[in-house]
């Protein structure tokens, strides 16, 4: 369980850090503790933890205060209150907190506590597969398909309703206007025919989702349409990938396993072109910053990011360099020669000689070789 630990008291965090260490039957990992809670919320708006063990009393804000914006913005997270006053009992369940511990902490009563966190968060986690099993789940990295909720591949009644799908579900959290979905659905139609195919395209999209179990799909408020469904997909862990403030090997495998081909790339709608490239742009800056800084030793990694930056961007000369610079470094000599005349034949399609610096380093390893 990974948690931290507030209190404007240095010393209290002291003995608390270390009874915690002690208690090896819980792996616990203090991600951070901080004697300021204004230092903490913003800590815990980029880090996510299970539990956070909190002073009531603090000079600079009040303990249930600071538990109550947790609480609002993370219901899963687990407060436990620390107070030397035993009548702030009362107050800390008013805030759903798990439990609370009297000051000073003794080992016996931490115990009991980090049980009961432990049982919260095993029921938790029950709960959250049970909860992913019942969502919806689109595949849209490469080409599009949808789950329904006992796993089957869904079937649409037209192209146009599996578009609108599309489209409301990437607009879902704002309500789109009538019009402007007309606008980028149907542009080559007067309105009034657009608008009845719309009208129409929606009661079947809508009648498609309730017969597989969704209550009010979608929601109509002042002519503006909203999907609303809660569902999974490959877009939601792109996406999740590419916020990621640092990368190691574990997250860049992730990455390549996740980013099979471009979003909706067998799809030819132009409201999603933005978003395709958006996101290809991302994996591609993501990959050029691991295989330029990185000093992993995995080199069969690096290989394979390599490889994807040319499927994704196939005549970029500085990646044919790189690709070929590895190449050597690996002493691979025979892949270097394919490679070589890979990228000959590449660039012969756009009518473009070997670049002078990959071809200098062709030429310079080929006499020591």
């Amino acid at each position: 369980m990974n948690i931290i630990i507030v209190d404007d008291e240095k010393m209290a965090i002291d003995v608390l850090s270390i009874i915690l260490k002690r208690l090896t039957q819980f792996q616990v990992s203090i991600k951070g503790a901080f004697t300021n809670a204004v230092d903490a919320l913003h800590f815990l708006e980029k880090e996510s933890v299970d539990v956070i063990f909190l002073d009531i009393e603090m000079i600079d804000i009040q303990g249930i205060q600071v538990a109550k914006q947790l609480v609002k913005r993370n219901p899963f997270l687990q407060v436990i209150f620390v107070t030397a006053h035993s009548q702030f009992a009362v107050d800390a369940f008013e805030v759903e907190a798990t439990d609370y511990l009297l000051k000073p902490v003794h080992e016996n009563r931490l115990i009991k506590a980090l049980t009961k966190v432990q049982k919260r968060l095993k029921l938790q986690t029950e709960e959250n597969k049970e909860h992913e099993k019942s969502l919806l789940y689109a595949h849209t990295l490469g080409s599009f398909y949808l789950h329904n909720t006992q796993h089957e591949v869904m079937k649409w009644r037209t192209r146009k309703v599996r578009e609108l799908f599309l489209y409301l579900w990437l607009h879902q959290k704002q309500p789109m206007a009538n019009a402007v979905i007309i606008e980028e659905l149907w542009p080559d139609l007067d309105f009034e025919k657009a608008s009845s195919n719309l009208h129409t395209t929606i009661y079947q999209l809508r009648k498609l989702l309730k017969d597989n179990g969704l209550k009010e799909p979608i929601l109509l408020v002042n002519n503006h349409y909203q999907l609303n469904v809660e569902m999974k997909s490959d877009l939601d862990e792109l996406n999740s990938l590419l916020d990621q403030e640092n990368h190691d090997d574990v997250s860049i495998q992730k990455l390549l396993n996740c980013y099979e081909n471009d979003f909706l790339a067998e799809e030819e709608y132009s409201w999603a072109i933005h978003i395709r490239s958006h996101l290809k742009q991302g994996v591609l800056n993501i990959l050029e910053k691991y295989t330029a800084n990185s000093t992993s030793t995995n080199s069969l990694l690096k290989y394979n990011c390599l490889q994807k930056m040319l499927e994704l961007d196939e005549f970029n000369e500085q990646y044919m360099y790189q690709l070929l610079e590895f190449l050597i470094k690996q002493n691979k000599k025979q892949q270097c020669i394919e490679y070589h005349n890979h990228i000959k034949s590449k660039l012969i399609e756009i009518d473009l000689p070997i670049p002078d610096e990959i071809q200098r380093i062709y030429n310079d390893y080929m006499k020591e070789a």
